[in-house]
């Protein structure tokens, strides 16, 4: 056989191909190779394994743990989470930022300064309280608060050399005059010819109006012409402290009308029980001249109590029953022992304050449509017991009593009148409550608050 010659490149590249092709034949694949490969992924398939493991173990331990410490791990992150948290926000500064904000915390404050300073009318004292507050407001150089006769108060702003123009501010009076004269928001020039050291130049006036008629005003000092904003604020703050003197003379007529209310309540004693009351005096003075003169010194100063002008709209519980008991011997003096009293006070609401002449005017309702109505014997109860912040107060009589209910707002007598005046001061909830069924009696029951702000005994 002839021998067959193959030749090779000089570059050897057909030897690396049959090289790759050896490398990569099936059999040498599934020897060495293979082993090479398995030996490789072996570690690879431990550290997989490990990496489960510690994945897997805390889970395990979580499942394994009680229910009870896993309440108190939350518990703790939880206080954690709320420690970081409130030691962020104390870092964080709670100011205002803003001219805006700036400017309505001023503005607050002031109209809360002014509220608690007009409240007791506007004079001299008050009126430096308020510009205290108001200068800063302003944006002016000093401000000033006359009434129809003079100047109330001058207050120069901190650092504006303003303090010259006092020896001027009476003769600005006759200038400002005709500018509250007019009613409306004026600018008046000062020293316009005059050389002078006073730093003011302009004085803005607004007046201060009550039912259309201008009663007081507010006047700023400016050093030069004032912007439109200037102008603008000062018509506001005097419109403001209006409003204040508005609330104030409110408070008047709302005071003057519960006076008016409280002698309505004493004129409301019946001549007929003062006709009745004499008679029965009178028949003691032979038959018991002692008990007759301690009628007599009780009948004095129940006329007083009842006769004299109201010296305050609210009175303690304990001096409203003294009046109370006072009626109710009287009463009993006329009656005898047809009327029975009983009375359940508890101790804890004897310095609760309560409007005057709350219960005698229900007493005496009782006594007259439960007691003179009937012919035996009848039994008028007055209770006041503590129920948490509240004292109930009831008065019941043992009468014929009443269909129906009773519409106390539209009543014009006595029920009427103290029903209002608890609503006005404690609110609609708290009004009389009357419960009436016939042949068992009536029975009225107020709630009074223990405190209420505003409302003190004198």
């Amino acid at each position: 056989m002839p021998t067959r010659l193959i030749h090779l490149p000089a570059d050897g590249t057909e030897s690396r191909r049959n090289a790759a092709r050896v490398q990569g034949s099936p059999r040498e694949g599934l020897g060495g190779g293979g082993d090479a490969e398995r030996s490789e992924s072996a570690p690879k398939r431990q550290e997989l394994r490990g990496q489960r493991l510690r994945s897997e173990g805390p889970r395990r331990m979580i499942r394994a743990m009680p229910w009870p410490a896993l309440v108190g791990i939350e518990a703790v992150f939880t206080a954690l989470a709320a420690v970081l948290v409130h030691r962020r926000l104390r870092r964080r500064p709670f100011a205002f930022n803003t001219a805006e904000e700036r400017a309505t915390l001023r503005t607050l404050a002031f109209a809360t300064s002014a509220v608690a300073s007009l409240r007791q009318g506007l004079d001299r004292k008050t009126a430096v309280k308020v510009l205290r507050s108001l200068v800063p407001q302003s944006g002016g150089m000093a401000a000033a608060i006359y009434d129809a006769r003079q100047l109330l108060a001058y207050q120069p702003a901190a650092g504006s050399r303003a303090d010259a123009h006092t020896r001027h501010l009476e003769r600005d009076w006759a200038a400002f005059l005709s500018a509250l004269e007019s009613g409306r928001p004026q600018m008046v020039r000062l020293h316009p010819q005059e050389p002078t050291d006073c730093p003011l130049r302009v004085a803005v006036v607004a007046p201060i109006t009550l039912d259309d008629h201008p009663v007081a005003a507010l006047v700023t000092y400016h050093g030069g012409e004032p912007s439109p904003a200037q102008l603008r604020v000062t018509a506001d703050l005097g419109e403001l402290l209006a409003t204040q003197l508005r609330l104030q003379r409110a408070d008047q007529q709302q005071a003057a009308l519960v006076r008016s209310e409280l002698r309505a309540l004493r004129a409301q004693i019946s001549p007929h029980f003062i006709y009745n009351l004499l008679t029965t005096i009178a028949s003691f003075v032979r038959t018991d001249p002692e008990r007759s003169r301690e009628l007599l010194v009780e009948f004095a100063d129940f006329s007083r109590r009842a006769f004299a002008g109201p010296s305050s709209e609210f009175t303690t519980l304990a001096d409203e029953l003294v009046y109370v008991n006072q009626y109710l011997n009287l009463e009993q003096a006329r009656f005898g022992e047809r009327l029975q009293v009983r009375y359940h006070i508890e101790p804890e609401v004897l310095s609760t304050v309560v409007p005057a002449l709350l219960i005698q005017p229900l007493v005496e309702n009782a006594v007259k449509h439960g007691i003179e109505q009937r012919r035996g014997r009848g039994t008028v109860s007055v209770e006041a017991t503590d129920q948490d912040d509240e004292c109930w107060i009831s008065v019941r009589d043992d009468g014929e009593g009443f269909p129906g209910g009773l519409e106390l707002a539209e009543q014009q007598g006595a029920l009427g009148n103290i029903h209002r005046r608890l609503t006005h001061v404690f609110g609609p909830g708290h009004g009389l409550e009357v419960v009436s069924r016939p042949g068992e009696g009536t029975t009225v029951t107020v709630r009074v608050p223990k405190y209420r702000p505003g409302v003190k005994a004198s």
